[in-house]
């Protein structure tokens, strides 16, 4: 896949208009027209709408990992570590929610797009490994000491940020709630360290 200029501004102009109309108000036609290119040209670096999203998911995926792999770098607390985690949700649902948005958008075209599937699937599970890397090495320095198996609580993690993301979404006023940012800090926390 190419990686120019071109495709740069296809893909903002594709995260754009996914954003505001969803999968099934974004044509390729309105694509071409917000990237400012030929519909031709368009599908010389995309043959369809499905590639286009998942190209997309692709690359906030990989910002994803990014940001989990430096909560664990800069990091050296469970308390950390939680807090690191909530604040990468609570950042993106105050400064770009959109981004949540088209991991949702692409939930819903999974089930009709292969796709679209394969490259959630794949990104989700590259996520999850990165989420567990860095609770690997946590364990071993003595920082956490889980109950759960650390395959688990990568996806357990993983769950409960995507399940408060969507609810979030679905009530933005709960942003506002500290009370509930405070508790997710504190139950990835508890998570992350067995004091039973």
């Amino acid at each position: 896949m190419k990686t120019d200029l071109k495709t740069e501004k296809i893909l903002a102009a594709v995260r754009c208009l996914l954003a505001k109309n969803g999968y099934m108000g974004t044509t390729i036609n309105l694509v071409a027209k917000e990237a400012g290119v030929s519909r031709g040209l368009l599908h010389y670096y995309f043959k369809t709408k499905d590639e286009m999203l998942a190209r997309v998911i692709k690359e906030n995926m990989e910002i994803s990992i990014a940001m989990i792999s430096e909560v664990f770098h800069r990091h050296r607390t469970p308390e950390g570590y939680a807090k690191g985690i909530v604040s990468l949700l609570r950042n993106i649902m105050e400064t770009d929610p959109d981004f949540l948005n088209l991991f949702f958008e692409g939930f819903a075209v999974a089930r009709q797009s292969q796709i679209v599937k394969d490259e959630l699937s794949s990104l989700y599970g590259k996520f999850r490994n990165a989420l567990e890397a860095g609770l690997v090495a946590a364990k071993d320095k003595g920082i956490i000491r889980p109950a759960l198996p650390l395959e688990s609580l990568a996806a357990i993690i993983t769950g409960l940020v995507d399940g408060m993301g969507l609810q979030l979404l679905t009530e933005p006023a709960l942003c506002q709630n500290q009370t509930i940012w405070d508790s997710i800090e504190t139950s990835i926390t508890d998570l992350l360290c067995d004091n039973r």
